[in-house]
């Protein structure tokens, strides 16, 4: 049960959205990067099958 007498610090509120802000920053950085990976997957993928047909 909370303290009815606790009060709530803007700085923890404050430290808070600040790691949700870097939270979320990371998971876009990241879902860039597999986006990134998966094209560099798909362009060596098309560029093996070129090459693998070309002899």
């Amino acid at each position: 049960m909370p303290n009815p007498f606790e009060v709530a610090s803007p700085f923890d509120e404050a430290e808070a959205l600040e790691a949700l802000v870097d939270v979320i920053a990371d998971e876009v950085i990241d879902a860039r990067s597999s986006e990134i990976n998966a094209r560099r997957a798909a362009a060596e993928d098309s560029e093996n099958l070129r090459l693998a047909r070309a002899l």
